[in-house]
């Protein structure tokens, strides 16, 4: 049974691991990195590095719970995992990127999910999104991302996100999520806007701002 001060542990020791033998710049102890890296994902989900590349976070996460209730230790560890392995895999753009769009995927779902290791998960996201800054992410991704910000009151973040939306993804959805969005913030007290850096005159502003902009790409 994963449980979360051993999960907490073995994540910490696997970290220190990695990071020493990455630090070394040694080509062998790189092999060794990612050796240890893929034993301890095989050892959490029995699958394979290919196997875990291939299935989406949600079969991932559906997998890994045993086609029940999100196990959230074991979910968690996964995503640490995940970012690991993201990290060791620098050198090779694409599998890296595929790796942190997992890992960041299934930290989201926790988050939203309002699992007991959240708080544990908002500098390891804060690290995959700069990661994965250069790259483009899926919108599955950017929809987590959104909702995320959101949910963290970070409401300048999760506008940020939605504009990157509507510009490079532009579907019904989106647009429909966006107005949404402007009507819960309309919702908000001028602290809850305030502390999420986005003011009640910034979001009658950028409300007029979002509807030029769909203007713009329909």
């Amino acid at each position: 049974m994963y449980k979360k001060d051993y999960i907490m542990k073995m994540i910490e020791q696997l970290s220190i691991a990695v990071a020493a033998l990455l630090g070394s710049k040694s080509k062998n102890k790189i092999e060794e990195c990612h050796q240890i890296v893929n034993e301890a994902l095989y050892d959490l989900t029995g699958m394979s590095e290919e196997t875990l590349l291939k299935l989406s976070h949600k079969d991932l996460i559906s997998i890994i719970s045993g086609g029940k209730e999100i196990n959230t230790e074991k979910c968690f560890a996964l995503a640490e995992m995940l970012k690991l392995k993201a990290d060791v895999d620098k050198g090779d753009t694409g599998r890296s990127v595929d790796l942190y769009i997992k890992s960041l995927n299934i930290f989201i779902e926790l988050i939203l999910a309002k699992s007991s290791h959240g708080h544990n998960s908002y500098e390891t996201i804060n690290e995959i999104v700069g990661a994965l800054k250069k790259y483009k992410i899926p919108k599955e991704s950017n929809q987590l991302l959104f909702r995320y910000y959101e949910f963290m009151g970070q409401y300048d973040k999760a506008e940020d996100v939605l504009f990157k939306m509507i510009v490079t993804i532009n579907t019904g959805e989106i647009v429909d999520e966006g107005f949404a969005f402007y009507e819960r913030l309309k919702g908000k007290t001028l602290v809850e806007l305030e502390n999420g850096n986005l003011p009640l005159d910034e979001v009658i502003e950028s409300l007029d701002a979002y509807r030029n902009l769909l203007n713009n790409h329909t």
